[in-house]
């Protein structure tokens, strides 16, 4: 582990990012129907929290290829570029396509500004000094050595390591959930906080498992932890609807109590079981590989490019499974070809989408 790189995590980081285009196309859609609303809910409760997990592992396995200084800086590029590409050009684009779809007009309603999908390359970029100083932290006092010995002396219950991680990104966000409550007209600001300090706990995860090989064969040797706490969470939800009015309002919105727990409590579980696939995975077959390769430029451009269909398919008062089909379907297809025949041609647009330095190779942004 301490210098090795497993193929499968790369085709798994790429399947989770892509997944978002399947979490966007449903946000259009003005009617909700149980399918959409399943996979807001499995983006909420798993995707996310893993993918930064993932990406955790995989900083450390860059931080130690690289070393601590060149790394960080490397990374602030990488990230910081496409991040900023985002929130300044992208997001206000794709703010006027949601004001003209819901009011007529091009000039952006409040309700409509925000950062979009770009939050979670404000996290990434949040999250970098967590792997420096975790790598730091070991050169100094070898706390992942410390960590090997005390796994393989004592080996804890995996179950309880599981929950451990997602208690404290529970504590986290409900701790923000109470203070935005208490914020009054600041209350959207402050909550847009629980990203960073929800996810932050499971990107730490990755880095530590990275780091400690005898915890990471101890947490991936079996599934039943992984699944005892993923059944345990489904018991939970399943004894709330027995509650006086179905426990609708432990469900009611993001910062609702179950609604928390959920999405703090699966990603661990989740990251143990793509672990263990992954290290099973064999080599990535080239199509995958071509994919997986467009992936951040998909990421970045999916979401804008379904936003301006949306406004062209929206006369045609489709059906809304027809609506999404079309979508999802058309959104991933310009996107790969904005990679394929554009960032790969263009260094000015591969630094800006994909955070690649002209006088570098080529390099994936969630190293």
């Amino acid at each position: 582990m301490r210098s090795e790189r497993i193929a499968g995590l790369d085709n798994w980081r790429a399947l989770l990012m892509l997944a978002g285009i399947f979490l966007h196309a449903t946000t259009v859609q003005e009617i909700d129907r149980p399918v959409f609303v399943l996979i807001a809910k499995t983006s909420s409760n798993f995707r996310m929290g893993t993918f930064f997990a993932v990406a955790g592992l995989l900083s450390l396995f860059a931080i130690r290829k690289h070393g601590a200084d060149p790394w960080l800086a490397r990374r602030s590029f990488q990230i910081g570029i496409p991040m900023g590409f985002g929130l300044f050009l992208l997001a206000p684009l794709m703010s006027a396509c949601a004001s003209w779809h819901a009011f007529g007009t091009m000039m952006p309603a409040l309700p409509e500004l925000g950062w979009w999908h770009f939050w979670f390359l404000v996290d990434l970029l949040a999250f970098a000094p967590i792997t420096f100083w975790l790598f730091r932290a070991d050169q100094r006092h070898a706390i992942f050595a410390r960590i090997d010995r005390r796994v393989e002396r004592d080996r804890p219950s995996v179950t309880l390591i599981v929950l451990a991680v997602g208690v404290v990104a529970t504590i986290g966000v409900l701790l923000v959930a109470r203070l935005a409550r208490a914020a009054g007209a600041l209350a959207e600001p402050v909550w847009a906080v629980h990203q960073i300090l929800g996810y932050a706990p499971l990107y730490a995860f990755g880095v530590i498992l990275a780091g400690s090989p005898a915890l990471f064969r101890h947490v991936t040797a079996r599934t039943g932890p992984a699944f005892t706490v993923l059944a345990m969470v489904f018991a939970l939800c399943l004894a709330s609807r027995l509650l006086p009015g179905g426990g609708k309002g432990l469900f009611d919105g993001p910062a609702s109590p179950l609604n928390v727990v959920t999405s703090c409590l699966c990603p661990p579980a989740v990251t143990v079981l793509i672990l263990r696939s992954a290290v099973a995975m064999g080599a990535t077959p080239p199509l995958f590989r071509r994919i997986s390769d467009a992936a951040f430029t998909i990421y970045m451009v999916h979401f804008p490019i379904i936003l301006a269909l949306d406004l062209l398919l929206d006369p045609l008062r489709l059906d809304p499974y027809v609506s999404y089909l079309l979508l999802v379907g058309l959104s991933g297809w310009l996107s790969y070809l904005v990679h394929r025949l554009i960032v790969r041609r263009f260094p000015f647009a591969a630094m800006l989408l994909n955070g690649v330095s002209p006088a570098r190779p080529r390099a994936t942004a969630t190293e």
